[in-house]
């Protein structure tokens, strides 16, 4: 069992753990961040960075990159809107442009940028930064001491274990956290909102939109009782994601 001395480890390697070592090493500190899965994020999930985020990133050297893949996949300042059907029109606007009404009040904007899209991101400038990230790692145990925090690490390929002695340990694992519950801290609040599918598909609706600056839109019609929001990139055939709620009955 190797022993590795590092003065930060962070459990969880996703945006907030990512964050955590970037921004860690943009103050010097060195810290191991360790993922259960084998890498980033695969799914787009969440997609909207707001000021407040572009404002740090442009602090760690990161705001252009992201602005750049952002105009890759989504209209820039694009609006939120709702429709029943994409040729039909818009039944109701949430917001006509992103940025509208902030842009004199900070250097940065917000933007759109799938979760998929973000995290390479966060991940190669917490690298450049200093930081080691260990994916397909599971943090199987976890003591406070005198001395700081001893974590066990088991790597899910080899099952090879190794510790790591840190002063600090920063939980990112996730809403169902294992370092939390062997803590013992509770969540508070409605546990579950919905229960849902995504239907990510890819697929050219230029003719559709009609150069409509849509960002995100909602569909809702007889055939699509449940609202369905669809994000779309600037040009080109595109990749769209399509949150569906479940109606289940147990």
């Amino acid at each position: 069992m190797a022993d590795i001395e590092v003065p930060v480890v962070i459990v969880g390697g996703s945006l907030v753990g990512l964050s955590a070592a970037m921004l860690l090493g943009q103050h010097g500190v060195r810290s191991l961040a360790v993922e259960y899965h084998r890498g980033t994020a695969i799914h787009p999930r969440a997609a909207h960075a707001t000021q407040r985020t572009m404002e740090i990133f442009r602090a760690v050297g990161l705001e252009e990159r992201i602005r750049k893949r952002s105009a890759e996949q989504f209209v820039q300042n694009g609006g939120v809107v709702a429709v029943a059907t994409l040729v039909g029109g818009v039944t109701r606007q949430f917001i006509a442009d992103l940025n509208a009404g902030i842009r004199d009040v900070s250097p940065c904007e917000r933007v759109f940028l799938s979760q998929s899209a973000l995290e390479p991101l966060l991940s190669e400038r917490a690298l450049e930064l200093g930081a080691s990230l260990r994916f397909a790692t599971e943090v199987i145990g976890a003591e406070e001491g005198a001395n700081g925090v001893t974590a066990e690490l088991r790597a899910r390929d080899t099952g090879e274990t190794s510790r790591v002695h840190a002063q600090y340990l920063i939980a990112a694992d996730g809403a169902h956290s294992r370092i939390r519950q062997r803590l013992g801290i509770p969540m508070q609040g409605h546990p579950t909102f919905s229960k849902s599918i995504t239907i990510y598909l890819r697929a050219d609706l230029r003719p559709l939109l009609r150069e409509q600056s849509w960002a995100v839109v909602y569909v809702d019609n007889a055939q699509c009782v449940d609202s369905s929001a669809s994000k779309s990139p600037s040009t080109g055939p595109s990749w769209w994601s399509i949150p569906r709620a479940m109606r289940c009955t147990r």
